[in-house]
């Protein structure tokens, strides 16, 4: 008798289904690159902001210490 080998090929499923099959993994990257974006923006909008003149610091300090 003849062996016959019944060969299943399942069609293969593209890797864009794949990763919007997964919603967790969508969920993760949805939150994460929103995180990512504003924690650099932050980082430059705090990079941005430009140094406080040097007279103003000691007239600061010259009245917290007490003196006018």
């Amino acid at each position: 008798m003849a062996e016959v080998r019944e060969t299943h090929q399942f069609p293969r499923i593209p890797l864009f289904r794949l990763f919007l099959d997964d919603v967790m993994l969508l969920l993760f990257l949805g939150v994460a690159i929103y995180a990512v974006s504003y924690l650099i923006w932050g980082i430059m909008e705090i990079g941005s902001v430009p140094p406080f003149p040097e007279e103003l610091k000691q007239q600061l300090v010259q009245q917290v210490a007490g003196g006018s």
